[in-house]
């Protein structure tokens, strides 16, 4: 695997945040500001409801432990290799086992609607699992993927626009068709919006073993780096923050579609605006 310097390996890192954990020391909890809680999610439809998924026809903490054994699969692959892509594959690892070891809790610390997101967690996933073995049987992929996929395999670009690249197609490409298939409010109307919210604090608890990892088996300079740029790390979660959130809205945006042609201009849009970060995160290419 090349070489990447220290700056490139903390870029790589916050940028694993994209998709969410370890318990978050006090300054991680500090950074993770709390502005998406202060936007009210907008109304719609009861009518679509959680269901069952390939890989987890009922919701339940097995599915999780079952996902967490097929991603460990491909990181140990993908890692023996020296593909790049090991490293987005290791943060989805953390991501997976944070949200798996919340909902397992009695109660949950943060998550509320625990099988909702189970099924969403499962169906988030298959979609990334689908698109990986699309590009690698060189099927067509959405282009977010197929760029970020082509940058890693035959590009220029760094440790932490590689990662930066796959948070970002997963995260505004994927995440608002799986939101809007398993529905955002309860049968009862309560918004799951505080659920989605809760992913962030998540998110920022991961930031820390994963720091460590990558200073251990990647750069040893990392936490030095890391320590020296507090708002690199802080604007990296919340470029992430933010593209959550708008994933949300697109999803809120799919379900209120009135018809198919509206539905199609929210699709023509998430496509639009995931290209459009991919293509400027993948031209500026790094040493």
């Amino acid at each position: 695997m090349r070489r990447r310097h220290a700056a490139v390996a903390a870029a790589t890192v916050a940028a694993a945040l994209a998709a969410s954990p370890a318990p978050a020391l006090a300054n991680q909890r500090t950074e993770n500001l709390p502005w998406p809680q202060l936007l009210p999610p907008v109304p719609v439809t009861t009518k679509v409801q959680p269901h069952g998924v390939p890989h987890c026809r009922r919701a339940s903490v097995g599915c999780m432990d079952d996902l967490l054994r097929r991603l460990h699969r491909q990181w140990r692959r993908l890692n023996a290799a020296c593909d790049h892509r090991a490293l987005f594959s290791l943060a989805y690892i953390r991501i997976t086992q944070g949200l798996r070891d919340d909902i397992a809790r009695r109660p949950p610390k943060l998550i509320r609607y625990r099988r909702w997101m189970v099924d969403v967690i499962i169906d988030f996933s298959n979609h990334y699992f689908q698109y990986f073995n699309a590009y690698a049987q060189h099927r067509p992929v959405p282009d977010a993927w197929k760029i970020a996929y082509d940058e890693v395999m035959h590009g220029d670009t760094n440790g932490g626009q590689d990662v930066l690249l796959a948070s970002s197609a997963h995260t505004q490409h994927d995440l608002p068709y799986i939101y809007a298939a398993m529905g955002m409010r309860t049968p009862g109307g309560a918004s799951r919006k505080p659920d989605h919210d809760a992913v962030n604090a998540i998110n920022a608890g991961v930031f820390v073993g994963l720091e460590h990892y990558y200073a251990q088996h990647y750069d040893p300079l990392f936490t030095t780096i890391m320590k020296s740029s507090p708002l690199d790390q802080i604007g990296t979660l919340e470029t992430v923050k933010g593209w959550r959130e708008g994933a949300w809205r697109n999803a809120e945006r799919l379900l209120n579609a009135r018809t198919a042609a509206e539905r199609h201009q929210v699709e023509q849009s998430i496509d639009i605006d995931s290209r459009v970060w991919a293509e400027a995160m993948s031209s500026d290419t790094q040493p």
